[in-house]
């Protein structure tokens, strides 16, 4: 997590009119090529993969719509020096930050600042990410008395239906026009500041207890080394955690133990090297960089996985 803590990635200055892009990937990761996040974004379910993005950036703000299809460990930072709000349409999201979710919440990302969540398959909402210089204006001239820093990450379990309704109602608008309409954004972007400000005694902050600590280091212990197959036996050892206690965590948050988590985080590694380089990397030397040496076994695994062969990733 060292690399996303540390991050000082900046978001590239946006156009001055609407910018749109739409795309179907089987890696989610794949958007990364033009997100101004950094993402890692981890399928732990079985199945074949379709992630739906729909992109509109204009001077003002970025609004983004997106949809997965099978269950998803999500982990990043938003892009600094801006304010992103989330808002999921769905009641897919089933962690955040060590949060429980029953009903679609309202997301509030903060600046540069870390997420970490579970969506299940068929997870979908949308992102608007304004600058925090045009943001806090705005909040000024709403007479808002708000700092930048107020404005970091939390959930509000949820907005009034009519509320959000009105709030969807404008962003599936600004996504159809593909023309500038800075009204219709600044009006977006000061309900959402409105939402963000008035939680109060509903936000909900991240939580912290000894198995959410435990799985951390555990992560972490497993991206350290990204060549090496490191037994979960020594992974306890080296974190000073019982394997009983580890297993609760893992299943309680992803739903499968830390062995068959760490075996599809490795083979997520693979697929990511294969989309990016494609025929400029063999298929075992991709599968031994991530510590499969049975190419067999790993051609099986891998096929369970993303529901298809790590040749039909190549083509």
């Amino acid at each position: 997590m060292d690399r996303i803590k540390n991050s000082t990635k900046q978001d590239l200055a946006l156009p001055e009119a609407p910018r749109f892009f739409e795309a179907t990937f089987r890696d989610p990761n794949q958007i990364t090529a033009i997100s101004k996040w950094d993402m890692d974004f981890r399928q732990i379910e079985d199945g074949e993969m379709q992630a739906d993005f729909k992109v509109r950036s204009s001077p003002l703000i970025s609004v983004v719509k997106f949809g997965f299809s099978r269950r998803v460990h999500q982990i990043g930072a938003s892009p600094k020096g801006h304010l992103t709000f989330g808002i999921p349409t769905h009641s897919k999201l089933t962690d955040w930050k060590g949060i429980s979710i029953k009903t679609p919440p309202f997301l509030s990302f903060g600046s540069g600042d870390e997420f970490d969540c579970i969506s299940d398959s068929g997870f979908g909402g949308y992102t608007m990410t304004v600058e925090t210089e045009y943001a806090m204006k705005i909040v000024e001239k709403l007479g808002i008395t708000a700092s930048d820093t107020e404005f970091g990450a939390f959930l509000l379990p949820a907005t009034p239906p009519d509320r959000s309704a009105a709030l969807l109602n404008d962003i599936q608008a600004l996504l159809a026009n593909p023309s500038s309409s800075e009204q219709g954004e600044t009006h977006l972007i000061e309900e959402l500041l409105r939402i963000a400000s008035g939680g109060g005694a509903d936000r909900r902050e991240p939580r912290i207890n000894r198995k959410a600590l435990a799985l951390s280091a555990a992560v972490d212990r497993m991206t350290a080394n990204p060549d090496e197959n490191v037994p979960i036996s020594e992974i306890c050892g080296d974190i000073s955690v019982s394997l009983r206690t580890l297993e609760r965590a893992f299943n309680e948050k992803f739903g499968i133990g830390p062995k068959a988590y760490y075996t599809r985080l490795r083979l997520n590694w693979v697929r990511r090297l294969l989309v990016e380089q494609g025929s400029e990397i063999s298929i075992s030397d991709a599968a031994n960089r991530y510590g499969f040496w049975h190419i067999g076994q790993f051609s099986q695994d891998y096929r369970k996985c993303f529901g298809e062969l790590p040749s039909a990733t190549v083509d």
